[in-house]
């Protein structure tokens, strides 16, 4: 665009600047739409503040820990309900999940507070999208 100022000092666009389009970021777009495509249901509560996301992460974490409820389970059983399984027991973020030995988990503790906190559907999907 363009501005032009009179003898005066009032300042007149001549000319207005061109909209511009935004910049669309494809690695960013194709990163939300794989997140979008992994969860299960929509469990995250509109509004709420102070209270963990719901990730599909954490819906495999919790898909893995629910399976795990009964005891121990290895990997290779869990895949079939969780195709992340050795990297989720294996990367242990949110402290779920205790190595008893080679290829073989338990729950821990802070695991069945998680179960407490999002009780699992016998679907392998959690309570919160099923309340209205």
């Amino acid at each position: 665009g363009m501005l032009g100022v009179t003898d005066r000092g009032d300042v007149e666009v001549l000319v207005p600047p061109p909209t511009a389009t935004p910049r669309r970021n494809p690695k960013k777009r194709s990163r939300l739409i794989t997140e979008h495509r992994k969860r299960k249901g929509d469990p995250a509560m509109g509004g709420s503040t102070r209270a963990p996301i719901m990730t599909a992460y954490r819906q495999q974490a919790l898909a893995c820990a629910s399976a795990m409820s009964d005891g121990p389970r290895r990997v290779k059983d869990l895949r079939a309900e969780c195709p992340d399984a050795g990297k989720i027991l294996q990367h242990n973020v949110y402290g779920w999940f205790d190595r008893a030995e080679r290829g073989i988990y338990v729950l821990t503790d802070a695991g069945r507070a998680a179960l407490k906190r999002w009780p699992q559907q016998p679907n392998g999907t959690s309570g919160a999208e099923a309340a209205p």
